[in-house]
């Protein structure tokens, strides 16, 4: 049995667990609805999550997560330009696959820890 992992460290690897398990399934959302040939669609939610993430972002705590949703929102908007719709649309789904991973390793490591403290 080795040493139990302090609370603090556990609550993290669960927010980072469930931070990038909905994250990678909200980008993969954001790719089902966006494209080209959505074009209005794909302006009015892309800017929509930009802004949402300007407001997330305007808290110092929170500066990281907001650059991120906005980097989001405007990838989103620009999948509706043809000519660089394929890179974003290819940007956003590998984004959505890295943020997937490092959710299931985050929560791997919760569970693996909580298993310890019981």
């Amino acid at each position: 049995m080795g040493d139990l992992v302090p609370r603090k460290t556990m609550v993290k690897q669960g927010g980072y667990a469930f931070g990038g398990l909905a994250g990678g399934i909200a980008l993969f959302a954001l790719h089902a609805i966006a494209g080209p040939a959505h074009f209005l669609t794909s302006l009015i939610i892309g800017g929509a999550v930009a802004l949402v993430g300007l407001a997330i972002g305007s808290s110092r705590d929170d500066r990281t997560a907001g650059t991120i949703v906005t980097a989001a929102g405007i990838v989103t908007a620009a999948t509706a330009i043809p000519l660089i719709g394929g890179l974003a649309g290819a940007l956003l789904t590998i984004s959505g696959v890295g943020l997937l991973i490092v959710g299931g390793i985050n929560l791997w490591k919760f569970v693996k820890n909580y298993r310890k403290r019981l």
